[in-house]
């Protein structure tokens, strides 16, 4: 499919910042570096501990909340540590946002469109 970064606004309460994230369509949520989640600012979520199925087996991380900006919309999101700075469907789901395969890029999902396709 190739790759897909995203430019993602986080606020904290030390330092707003802008990244260039790496949309991870097989990620839930977002994640950031440790050192960037420490210099942000960003909160802990009180009892936040999360189980997080990896290539490498279930692990256990500590959670934080942020908000933040995509494609000119608001988000409040729960950040865990990560190496590289990355988006998961949940974030783009949430502001209605999607993956275009052939362009490699990030669109609005239409407001008369049913996204993602749900079973009904």
């Amino acid at each position: 499919m190739g790759r897909t970064v995203v430019p993602v606004t986080f606020m904290g309460e030390r330092a707003t910042r802008e990244y260039e994230c790496l949309v991870d369509m097989g990620s839930t949520h977002v994640g950031l570096p440790a050192a960037e989640i420490d210099e942000l600012g960003l909160r802990p979520i009180p009892d936040g501990w999360i189980k997080l199925a990896t290539a490498t087996g279930i692990i256990e991380q500590r959670s934080f909340a942020s908000l933040g900006r995509v494609h000119g919309k608001g988000f409040s999101a729960t950040v865990t540590e990560a190496p590289i700075p990355l988006v998961g469907y949940e974030l783009l789901e949430s502001v209605r946002l999607r993956v275009n395969p052939v362009t490699q890029s990030v669109e609005e999902v239409p407001d008369d469109e049913i996204a993602p396709p749900y079973l009904l």
